[in-house]
């Protein structure tokens, strides 16, 4: 497996390969309904368009360009992590937008203002404990914000001497692993409309789609992966949110019933 794990060296070519394949098919994806939009209505079509879903994919593409200078030319520190530890803008902002849901959860319960709007409190308090897990992995349970000592048993069998869980995968399985997520990313944003459909008097997902192939793409090549988890973050964030607002609304029927319990 070491060929697809190279630990950010872009030019293995396993994973340069399957980076560049991910680029084309998630090019063609969004290439399809543009296409139709404006054979369509001409360049009126575009005007579905979300203009802070773009705004924020062009963002992404951008750090994304930086990205490649901290891996190639010079680090960017406190932008983006260190190899081991935790910090960086781009970390912060992800564990950040991991709680958002959850915040608003408890704050809807404490207060008893209620609950959220679509998503019951079964499904909320599930999702919340999922995130909170998330959370905990994605910054070691607070090991190196409050310096932590690390048992013995964790720091000679951890990958990076770190009390999480992740680090116990072999790089080339995580590798593999963020590759998939990618690809079920890729196949989300192909059939979106399958899954979603704009609610009444809302604009459509094109632009959605874009932020959702563009998370894919990332999560492909390990020097992304960590802007990929943050546009992952961004992405779910902004449907939970649209969904529960009613900007968007699921379209199978189970799927709109599980999530209203």
């Amino acid at each position: 497996m070491e060929i697809l794990s190279p630990d950010g060296e872009i030019g293995a070519p396993l994973q340069a390969a399957g980076f560049l394949a991910m680029l084309l098919i998630g090019a063609l994806v969004l290439a399809c309904p543009l296409i139709s939009r404006v054979r369509s209505a001409g360049p009126a079509g575009l005007s579905c368009l979300w203009r802070f879903d773009i705004a924020l994919a062009l963002s992404l593409g951008g750090l994304a360009v930086l990205n490649l200078v901290h891996h190639a030319i010079t680090p960017l520190a406190g932008v983006y992590r260190p190899e081991v530890g935790d910090g960086g803008l781009i970390e912060n902002l992800t564990v950040t937008l991991m709680l958002f849901p959850v915040v608003v959860f408890l704050g809807t319960r404490l207060t008893g203002s209620g609950q959220t709007r679509h998503f019951g409190p079964v499904c909320m308090a599930l999702v919340s404990l999922v995130l909170i897990a998330a959370f905990g992995e994605e910054v070691s349970w607070g090991q190196h914000w409050f310096a932590l000592a690390v048992p013995e048993a964790i720091a000679s069998t951890n990958l990076q001497s770190e009390i999480n869980l992740h680090n116990y995968i072999e790089p080339g399985v995580m590798e593999a692993i963020y590759f998939a997520a990618g690809l079920v990313l890729l196949g989300l944003a192909a059939n979106l409309r399958h899954v979603l459909q704009p609610g009444p008097q809302a604009p459509g997902f094109v632009a959605l789609k874009a932020l959702l192939v563009l998370a894919a793409i990332l999560l492909c090549h390990h020097v992304f992966q960590e802007l990929g988890e943050l546009a992952v973050m961004a992405a779910a964030f902004l449907v939970w949110n649209r969904i529960d607002d009613g900007r968007l609304v699921l379209k199978p029927r189970w799927l709109r019933t599980l999530t209203a319990y």
